[in-house]
């Protein structure tokens, strides 16, 4: 092969990295070090290396003015926007969002609104939002950005689609409505819409959202535990479209028109001209888009001319080029970073395969193996966890959807489009056949077969990156699958290990305040592996809602925050979840918490009447065979060297639900420490009189600093040295209140608040700890 693509590939990355970091050294330093490992090795030529100099230089100059354009003048506050519709709208339960741009600034938004009425839904459902034009009255917001380790930044996210607000728009979007000329492009986005709203009208539910994401990358109708599900198991791909179904299209009508007596080069250029459409017609994911470019490519450039020697490789690699060059953030997106790797891998082990003549079973799962180590550092990088299951539900999963549920969605849709329907009988048994399926991929992704090594160090990353290439030529090398497996096996065996070690050998404990907005969760990490405590769960309240406003995709702070904080931390497992007490903005998200993570027990307030909420959880803890134990003052545990003590609630009490709650004493990192769930002012006085000579270094706060907790007697005799204060951002309750704040300052105490700071942590070694904030800290914050 003459061409040399691939090696400009590493330098478009790093010129993307250097412009976006906050400084451009490392990334220089490390271009420098891949033209001279390259150089020496004799892969490049003087010339070839000006030339990648060029590559690099042009990829950060590029990323530099996308940066310095990717700028607002807008700012956040009431107003009133005339804005522009573009392409469709989400709908879900009474939730609206859209992406419309301001035609005065020209800043594209997402608009928020929340649906007022059955009749309004039913009226936005059925309008199509591609060219409309409104004046709209609403709060331009900022979106919100990760407050917790391991959270998603959904501010970043946004911004690298170039959008910086959030309209939450208080009209109706199709009042005052004008309808504009549409775009080509509109129009096949409308030509999407309206073809899986006629899906939905046609089939039963679960086959029309199966035929929606097969045919138009419509995925936003599968429900949001499904979806879990299936990238839980690593099999996400399989509802999006894929590049080889681009590439069996593209053949097929290259084919069928070369049969027909159209010239080659004639239906390539027509085809050429299609595959842009067909990218918007199929949702634009990145595997589409670059299936679309390299099939481009290959029609342009005939493959295998032995006058340039270019080849699928390099297809391929000026496909990565094309895209990231037209689109420098895409860079950031794990869909595009796992299509690419795992394509490049398959692509470079494909004379591999020929000469190992892998068949069948073994060509399946070597395949498997092979694609879930180009995966490995992204899945590290993203997701912090590497479900091993997923070579298991690939085996299963692949066959199915590609002899079984994809002809059949081909085919239903081919029959919907001739003759309006698919026979009843049909469509009834292929629905049942993917209910079973999805049934089936909920009850594997529950299989705890998962390494929980947690965020990685950005060199331990490399490491693994390297790693997983050189066991890629070692493999190579290798002729026998069974060995060829093992030398596959070895970066998941070191993955393994480091788990382990991670878990089991930390010298350091954690304390950490997760901000789970207006409630509680508080991640107690004992060092060696001792014990990890989880105390409450957080959890939104849930008003009754009507069937028309139930959404597929709901907030959990369970689900949302707390889980994806737990897998950041590398922690698969908790020891006790401790649910302080029955109100939902505790133990709320404790539901998806026992379904997702290992919990070996339960402890609960010993209390007469609990909660519709707590015999949920004690409904489903006998399910999953569950320890739970119902807690009073007096009982205690040890482990880690500390010593774990239940102050409240007393037996037999009556009192309200707050002052029942748990509240639990303990000394940890050289300092004592006072959990007091949502006590209140009788609940604390019970604490006084029976615990007078209580020293308190930490108190986390009451009642999330409600006026009715954190009593001026309560802190006059503990007098805390600092304080904890867990609220949500805004909540509608004014917590923490201002006569509580008061309290503390005149206390002189240090004050931490997860709507100001995020997540507070405690970091300790031995007798000694530090607090940190997730958020920047300000002390000035405090005095409100």
């Amino acid at each position: 092969m003459k061409t040399k693509a691939i090696f400009f590939v590493p330098s478009s990355i790093l010129g993307v990295l250097a412009a976006t970091a906050p400084s451009p050294l490392p990334m220089l330093t490390l271009f420098s070090a891949q033209i001279l490992i390259l150089k020496g090795m004799n892969k490049l030529k003087r010339n070839e290396v000006i030339l990648t100099l060029i590559v690099f230089t042009l990829f950060f100059a590029v990323t530099k003015h996308t940066e310095s354009a990717n700028q607002t003048i807008l700012g956040k506050g009431e107003r009133s926007l005339q804005l522009d519709f573009r392409s469709g709208a989400l709908i879900d339960g009474d939730s609206f969002k859209a992406f419309a741009v301001d035609l005065e600034s020209g800043e594209e938004l997402l608009v928020t609104y929340r649906i007022r009425s059955e009749a309004e839904k039913e009226k936005l459902l059925s309008a199509s939002f591609f060219g409309v034009s409104s004046i709209l009255g609403g709060e331009l917001k900022i979106p919100p950005e990760a407050r917790n380790p391991g959270g998603f930044d959904y501010r970043s996210y946004l911004r690298r689609q170039q959008v910086h607000w959030i309209f939450d728009s208080d009209t109706m979007p199709l009042e005052d409505a004008r309808i504009r000329k549409l775009t080509f492009y509109e129009m096949i986005g409308r030509v999407r819409e309206t073809e899986t709203k006629h899906l939905s009208e046609r089939l039963p539910k679960e086959t029309a959202r199966l035929v929606s994401a097969l045919i138009f990358g419509e995925q936003s109708k599968i429900p949001e535990n499904l979806e879990g599900a299936y990238t839980k198991l690593g099999i996400s791909h399989l509802l999006a479209i894929s590049g080889m179904q681009v590439s069996l299209l593209s053949g097929l009508v290259l084919y069928a028109g070369i049969r027909l007596g159209v010239a080659r080069e004639k239906m390539a250029v027509l085809l050429i001209l299609l595959l842009p459409v067909y990218a918007v017609l199929a949702g634009g994911s990145p595997s589409v888009i670059r299936s679309v470019i390299m099939a481009s490519i290959m029609l342009t450039i005939p493959l295998g001319s032995n006058r340039i020697g270019f080849g699928i490789v390099d297809a391929l690699a000026l496909s990565f080029l094309i895209f990231l060059f037209t689109s420098p953030y895409i860079l950031f997106n794990a869909g595009f970073q796992l299509s690419y790797a795992v394509t490049f891998v398959l692509v470079f082990s494909y004379q591999a395969f020929k000469e190992k003549e892998l068949t069948g079973l073994t060509f399946m799962i070597t395949g498997t193996v092979i694609s879930q180590l180009a995966a490995l550092p992204i899945l590290l990088t993203h997701f912090y966890t590497v479900p091993l299951i997923s070579i298991l539900a690939n085996l299963v999963f692949i066959p199915l959807y590609s002899f079984i549920f994809s002809p059949v969605v081909y085919s239903f849709y081919i029959l919907i489009a001739l003759f309006g329907s698919v026979p009843a009988w049909i469509g009834g048994a292929v629905n049942t056949i993917i209910i079973f399926s999805d049934n089936l991929a909920l009850a594997l992704s529950k299989v705890p077969i998962q390494l929980y090594p947690g965020k990685i160090p950005i060199f331990l990353l490399a490491l693994y990156t390297i790693g997983v290439l050189t066991v890629f030529k070692l493999w190579e090398k290798i002729q026998l699958w069974k060995k060829s497996l093992l030398i596959l096996s070895v970066p998941f065996l070191i993955l393994a290990v480091h788990s382990y070690a991670n878990t089991n050998f930390s010298k350091t404990g954690e304390i950490t305040i997760i901000d789970v907005g207006q409630g509680d969760s508080i991640l107690i990490s004992l060092p060696g592996g001792e014990g990890n405590y989880l105390i409450d769960a957080g959890g939104s309240i849930v008003f009754e809602k009507k069937p028309w406003q139930e959404r597929v995709s709901s907030f959990d702070p369970g689900q949302d925050i707390v889980i994806p904080f737990l897998l950041a931390r590398g922690i698969g497992k908790l020891d006790k979840l401790i649910l302080t007490h029955g109100d939902q903005d505790h133990i709320g998200g404790a539901i998806a918490i026992l379904e997702e993570v290992q919990v070996k027990e339960i402890v609960m307030p010993h209390v007469e009447e609990k909660s519709k909420s707590e015999h949920d959880i004690l409904a489903l803890a006998a399910e999953k065979q569950i320890k739970v134990t119902e807690v009073t003052k007096g009982d205690k545990w040890y482990a880690g060297g500390a010593s774990f003590h239940i102050l409240s609630p007393e037996k037999g009490n009556n009192k309200e639900r707050n002052d029942n709650s748990i509240s639990l004493f303990t000394k940890l990192g050289g300092k004592s420490w006072f959990f007091s769930g949502d006590l209140e002012e009788q609940g604390e006085k019970s604490i006084m009189a029976n615990y007078p000579g209580l020293g308190i270094d930490v108190l986390k706060a009451g009642h999330h600093g409600s006026k009715t907790s954190s009593t001026e007697d309560f802190l006059t005799l503990y007098r805390p040295k600092i304080i904890l204060i867990s609220a949500g951002a805004g909540n509608r309750f004014g917590h923490p209140h201002t006569e509580t704040i008061q309290r503390f300052k005149e206390l002189d105490t240090i004050i931490f608040r997860t709507d100001l700071h995020g997540a507070i942590t405690y970091t300790f070694y031995g007798g000694k700890g530090t607090f940190s904030t997730h958020l920047p800290y300000n002390a000035l914050s405090n005095q409100e």
